[in-house]
């Protein structure tokens, strides 16, 4: 799951550093909004520590074959 999660992530950097560069020169500013693009969609992207944690737990109850919720009624 990790693993995934970071995988991604280098994917969109390495993409907006590819564009970044090969923009260049030639349009400075057009090269500059790809890797503030790129940071501002990490950032909004980023789990909190609250949500990881939550994520590894979902995670783990799946594994021991626990019940996520109950169904009332």
């Amino acid at each position: 799951m990790r693993e995934d999660a970071d995988f991604h992530d280098y994917q969109e950097l390495e993409g907006a550093l590819r564009q970044y560069n090969a923009l260049g020169s030639s349009r400075p500013l057009a090269a500059r909004r790809a890797l503030v693009a790129m940071a501002r969609f990490e950032a909004a992207h980023c789990p909190t520590v609250r949500a990881m944690r939550q994520t590894y737990q979902i995670a783990l109850r799946l594994q021991r074959g626990e019940e996520l919720f109950q169904e009332e009624g």
